[in-house]
């Protein structure tokens, strides 16, 4: 560095750039996680980061180390590092008109106050919103409009909660939704918003608690065996919220994070230990309705960085920030560059699906082919076009002439073992490439062990080997009992005959192809077989996705007599079309999503109308659900 008004200039934005970071880290950080923020990578000498980063800020008063781990923090947040077992908290439940923070939204606020894990005393008030409650909030939370009509304002109580607050921690479970809704009114009435630290149980729950499933607030209470009692009620949740406060406090204390700033830090860590930064609002999330939809995430610029789908948008959404999603390194890395939150709703699960993969292959965004997070799909096939046909799991569908494909199915252990289960049950081959017969041919080990008929060294003929493999397409076409009745009885005998683990083998393989039937059941036939028209969304809002030879052949409004009767002359016009004609390439994605969807799908979210010819009536795609 040249020049003492060059290099002073430059030390001063360094530690601005280190303050800003560090303000959102009471924990601290270590020195070459700050040389991180400043360079690209450290240089050749080892210690030259953490050298630097000592020369530039030990004499300033804003910034303080701790020589343990070589670790720097700002200095108003020294009063945090004491031990979380001795520190002030308050534990916040607010009962709420909706899930949109804005004024006079809260109807009730509920508090247990707590020094280290001893409840002291409480803080409960009804409060007058600014609108009538909804009439499912009264339901869930027992509050009614009569029972407010009388209560005093959030004007007046909000000043005597901030004074029971002080500069204690603010604890609450799905504290972002505490936190937006309180400090939506503390910049309303007193200009400037909730600064006090926040600890949220939920959050905690997620890193102490991995491999509890549900950690919703009474699930948590249940779990631990704590009363449940005033639940959705403020001093209810708050109560049971302490409780479980206590019972983190004390995990953490054993996993070696004793002090309250290491506890405050550990909270935003997914999995992998890194940091999770929020840069989007908790009201703008909370006001993100809970329909199906897509959703854009973009950077500060302004730029794409990923779009999703959900069922509930609101949900998924907020399940990112706050561990919901297991939080994998890269999926934090995402979060950390999300600054802004675009949303588009649609009619169905279905809808959404369909406009991510149009928008993921019109713009390209750079995560989603970085995180591809969906579990695999794999799809059971047999090639009608091979004079030894063979079963095969495929994670992706194809659209070659001749093939009989069945799923998709979510995850690969089950679908393989049917797979193989029903090959050894039939004999058929399951080695790769065009056979070429021949008796000089040594049978590979399955043929050995019995397990295939062997048709390459011509143990068994074409027309034989053709009548098991119809056995394995009448399977895939639905008509299963005949083998799932073979399994059963191998099973039977074996036992009989005290073959106990011969039973076994039998009985898991029943099972897998008994899994893999109830699938084909469900889906109707093959996927290249499946005619049906799909209804989404209510009256005034209603799409029809006509499905034909497995391809998503159309989608229309069918708001109006004349859109149905639309709908049904297509159907008439191409259904022997689309059976007999080719897979184009361009068509398999669609296929992949709606077979997807019809396994996941919600049977309140839509109707199915199955297809077994060319006739639909108009009527149908308003009224009941009709099978033709």
């Amino acid at each position: 560095m040249r020049g003492g008004a060059v290099d002073t200039a430059r030390r001063v934005t360094a530690r601005e750039k280190l303050y800003n970071f560090l303000e959102a880290r009471a924990g601290g950080a270590s020195s070459d996680e700050l040389i991180g923020q400043l360079f690209s990578g450290r240089g050749s000498d080892p210690e030259i980061g953490s050298r630097l980063i000592h020369h530039l800020l030990a004499d300033d008063p804003n910034f303080v180390r701790d020589g343990v781990g070589d670790r720097w923090a700002l200095a108003r947040d020294q009063a945090l590092r004491i031990p979380a077992d001795q520190a002030h908290y308050v534990v916040v439940d607010l009962e709420t008109t909706g899930g949109r923070a804005g004024p006079g939204t809260i109807i009730e606020i509920g508090a247990y106050r707590m020094r280290g894990l001893r409840i002291e005393e409480s803080f409960a008030s009804l409060i007058r919103p600014c609108m009538r409650i909804p009439s499912f909030v009264s339901r869930l939370t027992s509050i009614t409009n009569e029972m407010v009509a009388d209560a005093p304002p959030i004007e007046d109580v909000l000043p005597r909660f901030r004074m029971f607050l002080g500069d204690a921690v603010m604890v609450a479970h799905n504290a972002q939704f505490d936190f937006g809704f309180l400090d939506c009114e503390f910049r309303r009435l007193f200009g400037i918003g909730l600064l006090n630290p926040v600890l949220c149980t939920l959050r905690l729950a997620r890193r102490l608690l991995p491999s509890v499933r549900r950690k919703r607030l009474d699930a948590l209470a249940e779990h631990f065996g704590l009363s449940t009692e005033g639940r959705h009620r403020g001093l209810g949740d708050a109560r049971m919220a302490a409780e479980l406060l206590a019972i983190f406090i004390e995990s953490a204390v054993h996993l070696g994070i004793g002090r309250l700033d290491r506890l405050l830090e550990y909270q935003h860590q997914g999995s992998s230990q890194r940091r999770i930064e929020r840069h989007v609002p908790p009201e703008v999330i909370a006001a993100i309705p809970r329909e199906p939809g897509v959703y854009l995430m973009r950077n500060e610029r302004g730029d794409l960085l990923y779009v999703g789908k959900a069922k509930r948008l609101r949900d998924r959404v907020a399940s990112y920030f706050n561990g919901g999603m297991g939080l994998r390194p890269k999926v934090i890395e995402l979060i950390n560059h999300v600054h802004a939150i675009e949303t588009r709703i649609a009619r169905s699960s279905l809808e959404a699906a369909l406009l991510e993969a149009q928008l993921i292959r019109e713009l390209k965004p750079p995560y989603n082919r970085m995180l591809k997070s969906a579990p695999t799909a794999h799809f059971v096939r047999i090639d009608l076009r091979d004079e030894f046909p063979r079963l095969s799991l495929s994670p992706r569908l194809s659209n070659r002439p001749g093939l009989i494909q069945l799923g998709p199915f979510i995850g690969r252990r089950n679908p393989d073992h049917a797979v193989r289960a029903l090959s050894r049950l039939l004999g058929l081959r399951t080695c790769t490439g065009k056979l070429e017969p021949s008796a000089d041919v040594s049978p590979c080990i399955y043929g050995q062990m019995g397990h295939c008929a062997a048709p390459c060294n011509r143990s068994i003929d074409e027309d034989r080997y053709g009548a098991q493999a119809r056995r394995a397409i009448e399977f895939m076409r639905g008509r299963s009992w005949p083998i799932l009745s073979a399994l059963a009885q191998a099973r039977d005998r074996a036992a009989a005959t005290m073959r106990f683990e011969e039973a076994a083998r039998h009985k898991r393989d029943l099972e897998a192809v008994r899994i893999l039937a109830i699938r084909n059941a469900q889906l109707s036939q093959a996927v290249s077989e499946n005619n049906l028209v799909i209804v989404t969304g209510a009256e005034g809002n209603r799409a029809a996705y006509v499905v034909l030879g497995g391809r998503l052949a159309c989608t229309r409004e069918v708001d109006s007599p004349a859109a149905r009767s639309e709908v049904a002359a297509f159907v008439a016009a191409n259904y022997q079309r689309y059976r007999s004609s080719p897979i184009a390439r361009d068509e398999l994605d669609a296929m992949a999503i709606v077979s997807r969807w019809l396994r996941e799908r919600d049977p309140d979210e839509s109707r199915l109308i199955w297809l077994d010819g060319p006739r639909l009536e108009p009527a149908s795609l308003s009224d009941g659900v009709v099978v033709l």
